[in-house]
């Protein structure tokens, strides 16, 4: 599963003491979480401006999660997240 091990809820509940709202617009199998309005600004090309995050228990892209953290604040970003888990 790679360097971390971690269920729906416990992500959601990392990625919201890191400032991100839910934006859902439509029902679906997948949560929309945008970051905090100070990481957005710096968000810059073809990046999405938001987090996938799926509704069943088990995740099995939580490399991808962590990836995509990575790309919006960097390795200190992604060690706050692994600390809030």
């Amino acid at each position: 599963m790679g360097e971390l091990n971690f269920n729906t809820k416990q992500c959601i509940r990392a990625l919201r003491r890191l400032g991100f709202s839910l934006g859902n617009k439509r029902n679906g199998r997948h949560d929309k979480f945008e970051p905090p309005k100070e990481i957005s600004e710096l968000l810059t090309g073809l990046q999405p401006r938001f987090i996938m995050v799926p509704r069943h228990r088990e995740l099995h892209c939580q490399s991808e999660i962590v990836s995509e953290l990575r790309k919006m604040g960097g390795d200190d970003f992604v060690a706050r997240f692994k600390r809030l888990l």
